[in-house]
C-alpha cells in the first residue's frame, strides 16, 4: 500500500563553522490544551470503539472509550478524595494492564502527575535503591500495584505513612489496600468539568524515570503541553488516511515509546490497544506470536530485536504470517538500528504473503522530547534514515571530531530533571538546544530533504590501545550483517585493548533452524559446536572483508541473557545502549581479554 505523506521538505541554516539548523517548514498547527480535552473527544466521537484489551484465561477483556470514560470520572473523583495535586501525585509500580490504563489517563485529567516505574525496581531488586530513589523524588500520594502480595516486600520498603495504596487484586493483609474495583464505583461528588478544565499546559503530565550507565534515575518532567504538542506533531507527518488503528502492543508503559508515543496515539486517533503480555524474549515471545495469530494489527510497532524475533516467527509459520499481514498499513521502529536483512525480510514476507508493498517507518527522539523529534514521513529504501524535524522541531547539526551531533530544540522538549538542577543545566547548551547525544548525518548533501542517516552515539566510539579510533556504531551493523542471521545484535569491545571482541545476542529461532533442532534451549543453543564454527567461519569472512585493527574481531562470547530495558542496555530510543550494556556486563568483557584460550564461554576466531 502506498502511503500519503506530507511534503517532503527541509528549511536549512548554514553557519561559518560547519553547523547547520534545520526545521521543518510544515507550520505547527495549534494542539490541544491538555489531555483530557483530547480524550474527551475521542470518546464523544467513537464511544463504542474498543480502547484497551488484555488476555485473561484466553479471552479478550475489552473497554470501550465509553465504558473507560465513566471510570475515569470515578477515578478522578477518588484521586480528589484522598488529596492528590500537582505537587502530590501517583506512583504506579505494575506494568501494562487495563487498570494501569485507567489510572494512568485519569491521572493526566486531572492535572496529577503520574510516575510509571519500572516493574524491576520493585520485583528484581535486592536493596529497592532505585524504587526508593523514584519515591523519594516523586513524593506520591497514591502507590498503585497489580496485585498486592506481589509488590507486598516493595512496599516494606517505602515509608508508606498518609500514602493510599490501591492493588487490583490479592491486597495484602499488611497493609490497608483499596480495591481497584472499589475505586471505579466512587460516587461523583465535585464538578468533574471544572476540575478538567483547570489543567493549564505547564502542568507536569507524568515523571518518567531514565538512566544511563551510571548513577540513579533521573525523573524527566514531561508537562501537559510536551505531550500534547508531540501528537499534534505526530498527527501532521503520521501516513494519512489510515482508517482504523488496532495495534498489539508490548512496549513499556514506565519508557516513553510505550507509554507516550503508543500509548497516546491510540487514544488521540480512537484507536485499540491490545496490550500485549509478551515481550522480545526467548521465554515470552512465544506470548506475542500467540496473540498476534489472534489479533491482525493495522500497523505494528517495536524494537529492532524484537522484529527480528517477528522475523524469524513468520518465516516458518503461515498462520501467523496471514494473521500478521492482513491488515497491516507500515511497521514502525525507534533508533534506526535496524538490520538490513530485517529490514528486507519483513518486506519480502509482506509482499510474498498478501502481494503488497509494506512500508517501514523510523521515529527517532528521547524520554526528554516526549518522545519523537524525527520521522521518516516519506519512503525508505534502506534503513538507517531516521528521518526529517517533524513541525516545531528544530535540529542544530555541530561538528564534533568526524561527526555531527544532533542537538534538538521545540515545544515538545522537557524543561529538565525533577529536583535536579544540576543536571538539568548540563543537558543544554547557551542557545537552550537539548543535548541528546547522538549522532547524525545527511544522506545527500545537496538534497537535505533525503533525511538525516542516525550515525551512532558521539562518546560511543574509544580507541584500541595502539590509539586507533573504532567507529563503533558502524561495526557493530557490519558484524550483526556479516553474521546474518544468526546474530540479532551486540556490543564491540576493545577500549585500550590490543584487539577487538564482539559480545553478540544470538537470534535464537535462527540459531535454532540452523542447528536443524527446533527443541534446544537458550543455554544448549549458544553452547553447540555446529552453530559455534558457523559463527568463526562468518567472522573470518567478515575479517577478510574488513582487515583492519579498528574492524577485524578477534573473540566472540555468545550472552546468554537478552538485553534489558530495566537495566538501561536498550535506551528510550529503541536501540541497545553499548555503554550500559558493557557495564552490566563487565564480567564477559574481562573473559575476552583473559589470556587462557580454553574458556569455553570465547569462541577463538584468530
Amino acid at each position: 500500500m502506498k502511503l500519503k505523506y506530507p511534503p517532503q521538505e527541509i528549511n536549512v541554516e548554514e553557519r561559518k563553522d560547519g553547523t547547520l539548523i534545520l526545521s521543518s517548514p510544515l507550520k505547527l498547527e495549534e494542539s490541544e490544551i491538555n489531555i483530557h480535552s483530547r480524550f474527551k473527544k475521542t470518546c464523544d466521537e467513537f464511544p463504542h470503539n474498543v480502547w484497551l484489551a488484555e488476555r485473561e484465561d484466553n479471552i479478550w477483556k475489552e473497554l470501550t472509550y465509553e465504558t473507560a470514560y465513566n471510570y475515569i470520572n470515578s477515578i478522578s473523583q477518588y484521586l480528589v478524595n484522598v488529596n492528590l495535586n500537582q505537587n502530590r501525585g501517583i506512583m504506579i509500580l505494575s506494568g501494562n494492564s487495563v487498570d494501569h490504563g485507567l489510572l494512568n489517563v485519569a491521572g493526566l485529567c486531572s492535572g496529577i502527575p503520574v510516575s510509571p516505574i519500572s516493574v524491576a525496581y520493585s520485583l528484581m531488586s535486592s536493596d529497592y535503591a532505585k524504587l526508593k530513589h523514584c519515591f523519594e523524588l516523586v513524593s506520591p500520594g497514591l502507590i498503585y500495584v497489580e496485585d498486592g502480595v506481589i509488590f507486598e516486600k516493595a512496599l516494606e520498603n517505602l515509608p508508606l505513612d498518609n500514602i493510599s495504596v490501591v492493588c487490583s487484586r490479592n491486597p495484602s493483609s499488611k497493609y490497608k489496600m483499596e480495591l481497584f474495583k472499589d475505586v471505579l464505583s466512587t460516587s461523583i461528588e465535585i464538578n468533574l468539568s471544572k476540575l478538567y478544565s483547570s489543567v493549564k499546559p505547564e502542568y507536569v503530565a507524568k515523571y518518567l524515570f531514565t538512566s544511563g550507565s551510571t548513577g540513579m534515575p533521573k525523573g524527566v518532567i514531561n508537562t501537559q503541553k510536551m505531550l500534547c504538542v508531540n501528537m499534534q506533531q505526530a498527527q501532521q507527518v503520521r501516513p494519512q488516511d489510515l482508517g482504523e488503528t488496532v495495534i498489539v502492543d508490548w512496549l513499556p508503559w514506565n519508557h516513553t515509546m510505550g507509554g507516550n508515543h503508543s500509548f497516546n496515539g491510540i487514544f488521540w486517533n480512537g484507536g485499540t490497544m491490545y496490550i500485549d503480555g509478551g515481550k522480545p524474549v526467548p521465554a515470552l515471545f512465544p506470548k506475542t506470536v500467540e496473540n498476534l495469530k489472534k489479533i491482525s494489527p493495522t500497523y505494528y510497532t517495536s524494537v529492532p530485536a524484537g522484529l527480528a524475533m517477528l522475523l524469524e516467527y513468520l518465516k516458518g509459520d503461515e498462520l501467523l504470517r496471514k494473521s500478521f499481514f492482513k491488515n497491516l498499513v507500515y511497521v514502525g521502529y525507534g533508533g534506526a538500528s535496524l538490520p538490513p536483512e530485517v529490514w528486507n525480510g519483513i518486506r519480502d514476507l509482506a509482499k510474498e504473503t498478501n502481494g503488497k508493498d509494506l512500508e517501514l517507518v523510523c521515529g527517532w527522539g528521547a524520554t526528554e522530547t516526549s518522545p519523537l523529534a524525527t520521522s521518516t514521513y516519506f519512503t525508505l529504501d534502506k534503513p538507517g534514515n531516521i528521518g526529517l524535524p517533524i513541525p516545531g522541531m528544530k535540529i542544530k547539526m555541530v561538528p564534533v571530531g568526524n561527526k555531527m551531533e544532533l542537538r534538538l530544540k521545540g515545544p515538545n522538549v522537557t524543561p529538565g530533571y525533577l529536583k535536579r538542577e544540576d543536571l538539568t543545566k548540563k543537558a543544554f547548551d547557551d542557545e537552550g538546544y537539548y543535548l541528546i547525544g547522538d549522532a547524525g548525518r545527511l544522506v545527500d548533501k545537496n538534497d537535505p530533504s533525503r533525511g538525516i542517516d542516525f550515525d551512532g552515539r558521539v562518546v560511543e566510539n574509544f580507541k584500541l590501545l595502539t590509539g586507533t579510533w573504532v567507529d563503533v556504531g558502524s561495526l557493530r551493523l557490519a558484524v550483526v550483517n556479516s553474521c546474518a542471521p544468526l546474530f540479532q545484535d551486540g556490543l564491540v569491545t576493545g577500549h585500550d585493548k590490543n584487539y577487538l571482541g564482539f559480545l553478540a545476542w544470538p537470534n535464537i529461532e535462527a540459531c535454532k533452524k540452523f542447528i536443524g533442532n527446533e527443541t534446544l534451549d537458550y543455554i544448549e543453543i549458544v553452547k553447540h559446536p555446529l552453530l559455534r564454527k558457523e559463527i568463526i567461519r562468518k567472522i573470518i569472512l567478515h575479517n577478510k572483508n574488513f582487515p583492519g585493527s579498528s574492524t577485524k574481531i578477534k573473540k566472540v562470547i555468545l550472552m546468554e541473557t537478552p538485553p534489558s530495558f530495566d537495566d538501561n542496555e536498550i535506551t528510550d530510543k529503541g536501540y541497545v545502549n553499548q555503554s550500559s550494556a558493557l557495564a552490566v556486563r563487565d564480567n564477559l568483557v574481562s573473559l575476552l581479554y583473559e589470556e587462557a584460550e580454553n574458556n569455553d564461554e570465547v569462541i577463538v576466531v584468530s
